[in-house]
């Protein structure tokens, strides 16, 4: 009987405990943590690594990659296809370029082995889909994540050159 007179003095002592505390943390003066989602989209810190892309060149508004195949190679998981347009044998450009993000796992290996730095983080976290078909990226899907590259500044040289 004593048994069950500590259990029921337990549980009120516990439920004090935990009242104490929310009202402790309950305060109007404490900062609002809730971020309201679909109306505010959330700050993305600067170094955050998303989903690879691939970024257009502002002047020829094509991308710089050669179709090297080095971010297949890398690629732990081998989500990235990349198939060699053959038309043109001095201008190499890849036909197909696919990214299946089901299964990647965002470490970014396939952005730091790209000779021509052409594979960039995307900016944007939304990626739910209602099928794995709509998660496999294809060239013009990476393109428009990626967005136009920035112009490069003009070196000014300066004017006193004889």
């Amino acid at each position: 009987m004593s048994t069950i007179l500590k259990d029921i003095q337990n549980s009120f002592v516990s439920i004090i405990k935990g009242l104490r505390i929310t009202a402790i943390n309950w305060s109007f003066t404490r900062p609002c943590v809730t971020e309201l989602y679909p109306e505010q989209k959330p700050v993305l810190p600067e170094a955050y690594r998303g989903m690879p892309a691939l970024p257009v060149d502002f002047e020829t508004h094509r991308s710089e990659c050669i179709a090297c195949g080095a971010c297949a190679r890398m690629c732990p998981e081998q989500v990235i296809t990349v198939v060699l347009d053959k038309t043109d044998p001095k201008d190499r450009k890849p036909s197909e370029f696919s990214i299946d993000i089901s299964r990647c796992m965002f470490c970014g290996l396939c952005m730091e082995v790209c000779p021509k730095n052409c594979l960039k983080p995307a900016r944007t976290f939304e990626l739910a889909c209602y099928s794995r078909e709509q998660m496999v990226y294809n060239m013009n899907k990476l393109n428009e994540l990626g967005g136009e590259l920035p112009k490069e500044p003009e070196a000014q040289e300066s004017e006193s050159q004889p």
